[in-house]
This record gives C-alpha cells, structure tokens and sequence, in this order.
C-alpha cells in the first residue's frame, strides 16, 4: 500500500459524505452542523477536514542528532441529520488516517480508524427523553504487518490486520435523555456487541478478541466471531467558550458484558479540543482512550511483567494535533 493510497482515502472522505453515513459520534460535528445554519425539519449535512504534513532532511547527520523523516496525517468527518417532528436520525462518520517514513525505513502506519454511527431517536411527551436505538460500526482500511509497517518485511510475513479484519459492530436500543443542548446520556440495558475477524488466518492470530475453537486443542484455530450481550452508557457533552472560539467536546463510552466477566468495562473516551483561529480554520487537540479485556494491544511502556513490544491488555491512548478546516455544505 503505498502513500498514494493513503492520500486518496482522505480525499474519498471528503467527496463522498453520502455515501459515509453514520451518527454523530464526535460532538465536534454538532457545532459545524449549527455553524451551517440551517433551519427547520429536513436532512443537514456536513462535515470537516484536518491535514498535517511533517518533513526534515538531514546532510551528514552530527551523531545523536536524529534522522531524516517524512510524514503524512489525516482526520475525516461527515455528518447527515434527519429531524422531522418527534423523529430524528442523526448519521456520521469518521476516518484517521497517518503514516510515515523514518530514513531508510518502509512506511509505517501510526493511525488508521475507521468508524460510523446511526441513531434514530423518538421523543416522548417530555421532550427531554426520547426511545432511542444507535449502531455503531468501527475497523481499520489499509493492512498492517508486524511493526506497523504497510509491507512486508519478510517474506514470511502475514497481515496481521486489514479492512474488515477485525471489525467491531454494536446494535443498541434504550432511551436517551437530553436536558439541555450541551449533554447527552444514553442507556441501553440489552446492547448486542459483535466483534469479527473476516479473514480466518487473521483470526487464527489470537489477537483480537476472538476466543479459540476449542481450548483442548489449539490447533484447530480461532473463532471469526464473538458475540456479546451487555448493557451500553453512553455520555456527551459539548460547549462553546471565549465568545465561540474555544470549543470542547467529550463522549464516553461503556460496555459490559453480561455472558462474560461483566465487571471488565469496556471504555471509549474521546475529547476534542479546538481553537477557532480564523472562520472555518481550528486547531484542535484530540485525546482518545480505548480499553477492551478482550482485546490485546501493542505495549510500548514495558513493565516487569510484560517486556516492550509485546501484547498484553492495556489501554490505548491516542493523541493528536492538528490544524483542522471544518467544511460545511
């Protein structure tokens, strides 16, 4: 997969919103679809955009010094809201895009996710409650191999992830609250939670999240698919400071499983924070944390347990800062 590829992706988000429909996980979406302003019932669309580049040469290096890199960056999101009387249908989705270079080394990817949301909501006779159902779909587009890197570096190597393997799917009904315009809170007491792994030799890995065949014998491989029943809560807030040019938002995310370990939460926390610094131009800080008891990660702070580059259960953080162009149509 070379870095052509990589560019057209982010391009593909941009061109296509929609095609790329899902809810409105990231509240950072909620202020571009109020900067649009557009009124009344109806569908309102829109999304936004973050690149960085990253680039140093280096002639004849003093030692110690460092070495020549070259990277690349993207964020991706698109939003399609649906509102007509007690009915809503909130869409988004989100893709995150990096790779880069070290001197003579292959491209390595250092972040690639792809995610989609729905919700439809119905309110009641309070309008500050409403029967709601979210599906929410996450994977990854490009294949990684051992190290991150986007080839092969034996020739023995196998994929160790790629598009659709694996990929995480959660079916949600329950009831949302929204007191005000800056919080949201949804509960869903029977959450169905699917994690799938398409390509069997992928899955015969053991790394993400499917349990084995049969654990007396090994040697007939993995499960594809691991099916969860559990209940879901899912918090939001988002707000606007400094007269409108300081922007937060915060989503989490838990999950537990009732047929497994049900005091092992699963966590999603995502938080953007963005600093409008001329019409649709920001700089944003983005924080996102992942846990999963199921899931192994990559362990890059070693301990006595678990030595550096190993899997091991963890959590996953993800930081990023980027000079974001928020597109609305």
């Amino acid at each position: 997969m070379r870095i052509s590829t990589f560019i057209s992706f982010v391009f593909l988000a941009v061109s296509m919103p929609f095609f790329l429909l899902a809810q409105a996980g990231d509240d950072r979406l909620k202020e571009l679809q109020d900067a649009s302003k557009k009124e009344g019932e109806g569908w309102v669309a829109g999304g936004a955009i973050g690149l960085d580049f990253a680039q140093l040469m280096m002639a004849n290096p003093r030692v110690g010094s460092g070495d020549n890199r070259i990277a690349f960056g993207g964020l991706g999101n698109l939003y399609a809201n649906y509102t007509k009387g007690r009915h809503s249908w909130s869409n988004n989705a989100s893709l995150q895009l990096a790779v880069q270079k070290l001197a003579d080394i292959d491209w390595q990817k250092s972040l690639d996710v792809l995610r989609l949301n729905s919700q439809y909501g119905y309110k009641t006779n309070n309008e500050k409650w409403s029967y709601a159902a979210l599906l929410t779909f996450e994977s990854l587009t490009m294949p990684t191999y051992p190290g991150n890197f986007l080839e092969a570096q034996e020739p023995t190597a196998m994929a160790q992830a790629k598009f659709l393997s694996p990929f995480r799917l959660e079916v949600s009904p329950g009831i949302q609250y929204k007191p005000d315009a800056h919080f949201t809170f949804f509960l869903s007491p029977a959450s169905y939670k699917l994690i799938y792994v398409s390509d069997q030799e992928i899955a015969n890995l053991g790394i993400h999240g499917t349990k084995l065949v049969d654990d007396n014998n090994p040697a007939l491989g993995y499960e594809q698919a691991f099916h969860q029943l559990g209940a879901r809560l899912n918090a939001a807030y988002a707000n606007k400071f400094a007269n409108d040019k300081i922007v937060f938002s915060s989503k989490l995310d838990l999950f537990s499983n009732y047929l497994n370990n049900p005091q092992n939460i699963d966590v999603l926390w995502q938080n953007d924070l963005g600093w409008q610094i001329w019409k649709s131009l920001s700089l944003n800080f983005l924080l996102e944390a992942f846990y999963d008891h199921d899931i192994n990660v990559l362990v890059k702070r070693p301990s006595d347990t678990l030595p550096d580059g190993q899997l091991g259960k963890r959590v996953s953080w993800t930081q990023a800062l980027v000079l974001k162009y928020n597109y609305v149509f």
